[in-house]
């Protein structure tokens, strides 16, 4: 698979291009990008502080990985895409996320969110039914949404060095979830030593 590394070359060879990986240099979202119909994998860097309202294209895409440190918009229509399986938010700006109203098209089994300043999650994070994996590091999560326990197919979770204080009970009711991590937050010594005692494990 060829990693096309210039959205120039890429809009010329549209009908090639299934993976590319480009720093976005302005601070809107350059909408040619959208009009790249095979593409499966989009590695996005840059200034880009905004994200279209509606995807009219990116059918094929499966991968999405965006880091924009100075993004100011809102990407819930990313989860409208009807094959997107992998979807990567780095050190972007984003206080919470949204998610589109109505049925989610979205087949999203690995979601990351990175050091976003994350505040909280939406409750209708349940609605990504087929999740697997979720990666919540270096935010500011303090609780996680009553509807979290009914991602069923969630097997990894990943809350580290956020802003917790107690553990989330949700968890307990998740019953195919094989690993979890939840250090670096701001437990007290005796909810370390209760989160050690019934769900056996042991933060730092």
């Amino acid at each position: 698979m060829k990693l096309y590394k210039n959205l120039t070359t890429a809009l010329k060879e549209r009908d090639k291009v299934t993976a590319i990986k480009i720093v976005i240099k302005d601070q809107k979202f350059p909408l040619e990008l959208l009009e790249l119909p095979y593409l499966e994998e989009a590695y996005l860097e840059g200034e880009c502080e905004d994200f279209p309202d509606h995807i009219s294209g990116w059918k094929n895409l499966k991968i999405l990985s965006i880091k924009w440190d100075h993004f100011k918009g809102d990407l819930s229509a990313i989860f409208s895409l009807p094959k997107i399986e992998n979807f990567k938010i780095i050190e972007t700006p984003l206080k919470t996320f949204l998610l589109p109203l109505g049925t989610i098209a979205a087949p999203l089994k690995h979601l990351t969110v990175k050091s976003c300043n994350l505040e909280k999650l939406p409750e209708e994070i349940s609605m990504l039914v087929h999740l697997n994996e979720m990666h919540l590091p270096g935010n500011k999560l303090t609780a996680l949404p009553f509807s979290f326990q009914e991602l069923k197919k969630l097997k990894r979770l990943n809350l580290d060095s956020n802003q917790f204080t107690q553990f989330p009970d949700a968890v307990k009711k998740m019953p195919h979830l094989g690993h979890l991590s939840i250090d670096g937050n701001n437990f007290s010594e005796e909810e370390k030593a209760r989160i050690q005692r019934e769900f056996h494990i042991s933060p730092n």
